[in-house]
């Protein structure tokens, strides 16, 4: 570290050193370490290490820390799929922050940088949640809030307004930080820094008023309509992650496991008014499978409630599947979502022939799945049902068009068999209370044998199952009807956003231009 103009100046070495210390630190808010008050440090680590010394430096910085951050938090694909598929999806995703860091060194030549540079950070989030191939949204900060004291600006502005609240807390400390190290005035009492403080705290007083809200919602909610939901989690036999070569007895299991569940309760107790069944419960298409179609006719029969199971059905050709949950009743199929956003890699595959080289476990994949549209609530019996299928519920769309559609209680259906004993299974669990206070709903969680249970509007966990090993639950949720803001504005503070940074960043460029055409 060297002194030049009054001005600090940090080398190269520091720089990667204060990038990789700040990945690591965004990395263990998430699972398996859960410590979610270090996202806005490691943050500040991240706006230190770009700082203002150059593109290039910047982009290098950015990349580093996406390695650091990345390398950790996704490390269960090395586990699950190959060490290969690993390495090149953190560096794809490591490109992106390479991207961040030196747009992050061009507003920080603005007033008010705080607010760009967190608007950046954001849209950065979006664009590497849809590109390439429908994007990876694991590792967003919003989903970290879970748990903290700004957990309820998940029901104000969602997921996306969330993770730019948190950067702006970072960015606004690290602009302190740097304020003393050099020995200016403390930037929190200049002007741009007193607006970039107001709105900062203006969003967390919102946070802590919508809290307080939910507290009485929460009081409130115990006399709102019920709902008994029968929550039924399977088995997989061997190792418990091959679904596919062990359908049959899945199937099986689950329905033994919803015909235990209506013993144990007894005549005396009401019939649940729904059971839930998870991702691939039947892997073949009930449609065309006597076999599979029986069994869930004798679930909905034996639980005296519609039955909502997931299933791969044939799709337009031989080539092609559809990953379907499917509302059974005794009188057959009552209605169906498809899954809209599909894993690369998983259950379709891009660049079939280069990927077979990477991973041995593509040539499992003998169908490429196909995407549905955006759909409309479910309805089992008198239900009206949000329904996601597993990676569905990372992206703020599906859930949360489905409740402002007038569901009244959110299911996620999932199978994750793959990724059983790692980091992704509770990944996928901390989204899901992110999105439960989002929508303001419960969700009801239905695993093939991970992560099973159920979860309040505020995000706290109603009851989770054990995991492996085939279970069952009955749960008391409330409907809820009312709905957040964020589910009132939808996408638009994710756009409101992209906006500032794309101004942010034409308002830096035309600067720069100006001051070298002088």
């Amino acid at each position: 570290m060297l002194c030049s103009g009054g001005r600090v100046v940090i080398t190269g070495g520091e720089r990667a050193a204060a990038a990789i210390v700040g990945g690591l630190a965004l990395a263990a808010a998430f699972p398996p370490l859960s410590a979610p008050w270090l996202a806005p440090l490691g943050l500040v680590a991240f706006f230190l290490a770009v700082g203002h010394w150059g593109v290039r430096a910047g982009s290098l910085t950015g990349f580093v820390f996406g390695l650091a951050f990345f390398g950790p938090t996704l490390w269960w694909l090395a586990q699950a799929i190959a060490p290969a598929a690993w390495a090149a999806i953190v560096a794809l995703q490591a490109g992106w922050l390479a991207l961040l860091g030196a747009g992050v060194v061009l507003v920080r030549r603005l007033p008010y940088w705080p607010i760009w540079a967190a608007a950046l950070w954001t849209s950065v989030e979006g664009a590497r949640s849809a590109v390439p191939w429908g994007g990876l949204p694991w590792g967003r900060v919003g989903y970290t809030a879970v748990e903290t004291p700004w957990a309820a600006s998940l029901a104000l502005v969602g997921v996306a307004g969330t993770s730019a609240l948190v950067a702006l807390v970072g960015a606004i400390l690290a602009a302190t930080v740097e304020a003393m190290r050099e020995r200016r005035p403390a930037l929190v009492l200049t002007r741009p820094m007193l607006v970039s403080c107001t709105v900062a705290s203006g969003l967390l007083l919102a946070s802590t008023t919508v809290l307080q809200t939910g507290h009485a919602d929460t009081e409130s909610s115990r006399r709102s309509p019920t709902a008994r939901v029968a929550v039924v989690q399977g088995e997989v036999p061997g190792t418990g992650t091959d679904v596919v070569s062990h359908h049959r007895q899945v199937t099986r299991t689950l329905l033994d496991e919803t015909r235990r569940l209506a013993q144990l309760l007894g005549p005396e107790e009401p019939p649940p008014d729904l059971a839930v069944w998870p991702e691939n419960a039947t892997a073949v298409d009930p449609a065309a499978d006597s076999t599979a179609r029986e069994a869930l006719l004798a679930a909905a029969e034996a639980s005296q409630a519609p039955v909502l199971a997931g299933s791969v059905v044939d799709g337009v050709s031989p080539s092609t599947a559809l990953n379907q949950g499917i509302v059974w009743t005794a009188d057959g199929d009552q209605g169906r979502y498809t899954k809209q956003h599909l894993v690369p890699f998983g259950e379709y595959v891009p660049l079939r022939s280069l990927a077979s080289r990477v991973s041995s476990r593509v040539s499992d994949i003998h169908r490429d799945m196909l995407p549905g549209p955006p759909s409309s609530p479910l309805r089992a019996g008198g239900l009206v049902l949000a329904n996601a299928l597993c990676f569905d519920v990372a992206y703020d769309d599906v859930l949360r068009e489905q409740v402002a559609q007038g569901a009244q209680l959110a299911v996620v259906q999932t199978s994750n068999a793959m990724f059983l004993g790692t980091g992704q299974q509770e990944q996928q669990w901390m989204i899901t209370r992110a999105r439960a206070i989002e929508l303001g709903r419960p969700i009801v969680v239905s695993s093939m044998n991970g992560i099973s249970g159920a979860i309040a509007s505020d995000g706290s966990v109603i009851t989770r199952l054990p995991g492996v090993r085939a279970a069952s639950k009955m749960v008391t949720v409330p409907l809820m009807t009312e709905t957040t803001p964020a589910v009132r504005m939808g996408s638009w503070p994710a756009r409101m956003v992209y906006v500032m940074a794309f101004v942010g960043i034409l308002t830096a460029g035309i600067r720069a231009s100006r001051r070298r055409g002088q």
